[in-house]
């Protein structure tokens, strides 16, 4: 199958740029060589070896991104199942700066903002201590 010139640009830019996750950018150059397909033909075809939890979320990210979009649906030639049929946009992601702290990142964000506050006692607020409280509240 013959990639589109304005598919492989756009992968380009996305790679170069690191527009994308890694687990996200996998999935994106599994569908870069197989699209149109279903996400079991793409993922059968990757360069990579996929765990099977996770990674149909990944299809519906780069969607929600804006990079990829369903076509359709059509019986998939692994599962034998009518399934969404998955192609590539030749649009940049969107919203790329959202970004989802883990636990780790928000355990630490509380430890530094505590380290500021006790600094500060003096002059910390109720309003302080309160952003602090639903911060650990979050974790």
């Amino acid at each position: 199958m013959k990639i589109r010139q304005t598919s492989i640009d756009c992968y380009n830019k996305i790679k170069q740029e690191g527009l994308l996750s890694k687990r996200r950018l996998e999935v994106y150059e599994a569908l870069l060589s197989t699209a149109p397909c279903t996400s079991s033909e793409a993922i059968r075809n990757a360069k990579t070896t996929f765990g099977v939890f996770g990674v149909s979320s990944r299809f519906t990210e780069l969607r929600d991104l804006g990079v990829i979009y369903e076509k359709g649906e059509k019986k998939c030639s692994i599962t034998g199942r009518n399934v969404i049929e998955w192609d590539l946009t030749d649009r940049l992601p969107v919203n790329v700066k959202k970004t989802i702290k883990t636990k780790k990142q928000k355990i630490n964000d509380a430890l530094n903002l505590l380290r500021v506050l006790y600094k500060n006692k003096d002059t910390s607020t109720n309003e302080d201590w309160t952003k602090v409280a639903n911060l650990i509240k979050s974790i």
